[in-house]
């Protein structure tokens, strides 16, 4: 990832976060850099990012590994650097977050806490479309796939493909179609 990629993928993110507090970024940021930065979401999607362009670079690659165990003391949130998860993420509140290291995550990605990406013994980690929300608590394991527009419920687990607008809900999920949102509940 060049550096113009890395500045325009964290411009979105940064946006994300700031519509979650309610103001513009601009504003946000005239107010405090140091409150804005302060944020624990902010720093794990920030090290996140910065650890995902270290890790393409092989040679750099034990640099992206130790700032991931510093994300980890400083955020609560553990995403691997191999993951590959597009621009606009945005974390709720990132302690328990867990991503592995073959995640694919589209646009938009919105995550609550204690939510878990990752394998189930065997090979193959989730991937995920645009505008995908995971709630409180979820796991979503091994190589299921995960539609645009989809909601995991809270506590679910999701062992099996889940189509693109639908809800996955309880243990194993299941998915239904969404009903349609609010105009002002969309991302």
């Amino acid at each position: 990832m060049s550096g113009r990629e890395l500045l325009r993928t964290m411009d979105a993110d940064f946006t994300h976060a700031a519509a979650l507090w309610g103001r513009p970024l601009h504003v946000r940021l005239v107010r405090s850099v140091g409150t804005f930065l302060l944020y624990p979401r902010i720093r794990a999607v920030v090290v996140y990012r910065l650890s995902a362009a270290a890790w393409e670079r092989r040679w750099l690659r034990p640099l992206a590994l130790w700032l991931q165990t510093r994300a980890i003391r400083s955020s609560g949130a553990e995403i691997h650097p191999a993951a590959r998860i597009g621009p606009g993420l945005q974390l709720a509140h990132s302690v328990g977050i867990v991503i592995g290291h073959e995640v694919v995550a589209g646009r938009d990605l919105m995550l609550m806490q204690g939510v878990t990406l990752g394998h189930r013994g065997g090979p193959g980690q989730p991937v995920l479309g645009d505008r995908v929300r995971l709630m409180a608590g979820c796991s979503v394991l091994g190589p299921v796939r995960i539609g645009d527009d989809a909601v995991v419920g809270a506590g679910a687990v999701v062992l099996d493909d889940v189509p693109a607008g639908h809800v996955a809900v309880g243990v194993p999920a299941s998915s239904q179609p969404r009903r349609s949102a609010p105009a002002g509940d969309r991302p």
